[in-house]
């Protein structure tokens, strides 16, 4: 039986809460000093690392789930642009013979989309601003995944302009500072733009 899909954006909020929990745990332990600097910068590149995981997972299961009718809306028409059959072949044609695609950067989601659906219907409807700003946390991700040469210039360039703390110019430490001494982290500040981003496509 097709699900709506808010259902994914549900999962992935209780997903948020639940890496937001481990989060709050650990900088309380460093904040009592049972755990040490890098113990707390190694939790957050985890954390990211498994926010951005889920995030890219919940953009694959509402391509997929549009495409082979299990997930449907009620707030906005998908129309395919062709009806592949069996259902079974939709992520062999997907793939085109990989075994897997990226979905990040974000255009290549709009793009893939505009293949199968006309208008690219959901993945279309973020406004530009809030697409830039999910841009700017994979280049944090990459840097955090990869730590070569490129993704850290692409993240040094992206922080170039931000009045930031030597402690706060590597990505993790990017990622626990508080911007104009504010009370939530960058990482708190991603969380809140990818569930926005859900919302928006799960409507």
């Amino acid at each position: 039986m097709a699900k709506l899909t808010r259902r994914l954006h549900e999962n992935f909020e209780r997903q948020l809460i639940s890496i937001e929990a481990t989060r709050q745990k650990m900088e309380f332990l460093y904040t009592n000093g049972q755990i040490c600097i890098s113990d707390i910068e190694h939790v957050y590149a985890g954390l990211f690392i498994e926010l951005f995981t889920d995030f890219e997972a919940l953009l694959e299961d509402l391509f997929f789930g549009i495409l082979n009718g299990s997930l449907f809306t009620r707030t906005y028409p998908v129309i395919k642009k062709a009806t592949i059959t069996p259902k079974t072949e939709i992520k062999n044609i997907v793939f085109n013979g990989k075994p897997y695609v990226n979905w990040l950067p974000y255009d290549n989601t709009i793009k893939r989309a505009k293949l199968f659906i006309i208008s690219g219907e959901p993945f279309c409807r973020p406004p530009n601003d809030k697409i830039t700003n999910i841009s700017n946390y994979h280049t944090i991700r990459n840097a955090i995944a990869h730590k070569s040469e490129y993704s850290l210039e692409k993240f040094n360039s992206m922080i170039s302009s931000i009045p930031l703390l030597p402690s706060e110019k590597t990505p993790t430490g990017y990622l626990r500072s508080r911007p104009n001494g504010g009370g939530q982290t960058q990482f708190e500040i991603a969380a809140i733009e990818l569930k926005t981003f859900t919302n928006i496509l799960c409507v």
